[in-house]
């Protein structure tokens, strides 16, 4: 999704979310309001992060990039 995208779907209230594995295990999000990514929360390992986001993507207002 490019930036323009992105703002589209921030406005309309939706938190677009990231996994990322630097420096650790990760999810990485951005909200109306924001101009960068921030950490959502750190995780010991790829496959907790992974059961989180998929938690977090049945809410209606997460979408991922």
């Amino acid at each position: 999704m490019d930036q323009q995208s992105h703002l589209k779907v921030m406005e309309q209230g939706f938190i677009i979310l990231r996994s990322d594995d630097q420096p650790s295990p990760r999810i990485k999000y951005i909200a109306k309001g924001q101009h960068n990514w921030a950490t959502l929360e750190r995780f010991e390992t790829k496959a907790a992060r992974d059961r989180k986001l998929k938690d977090l993507l049945q809410l209606s207002h997460y979408l991922f990039d």
